[in-house]
């Protein structure tokens, strides 16, 4: 039963010899950043946010932003907005 395997393979194999077969050919685009703004700097008109790794806020009166460190194991996710900036009201 072996033997017929191994021979059902060759066989299967010699017959593409002929055959070539290419890899396509595509254009891959350069990876774009999704929006303008890190994690660090957050979104414009943000107050708090995360990517569910790092939790971040604004400093009061207008200091840098605070964030909180990632966790070893954590695997970020899109950047979203927790509270909105309610101060520019």
């Amino acid at each position: 039963m072996r033997h017929l395997a191994l021979m059902v393979a060759l066989l299967a194999m010699s017959g593409l010899n002929g055959v070539r077969v290419l890899a396509a050919e595509l254009d891959i685009p350069p990876r774009q950043h999704s929006r303008d703004f890190s994690m660090q700097n957050g979104p414009p008109n943000c107050s708090r946010w995360t990517d569910d790794c790092v939790n971040c806020m604004r400093g009061a009166g207008g200091g840098a932003p605070v964030c909180s460190n990632i966790g070893f194991a954590c695997q970020p996710k899109a950047i979203r907005c927790v509270s909105p900036d309610t101060s520019s009201k």
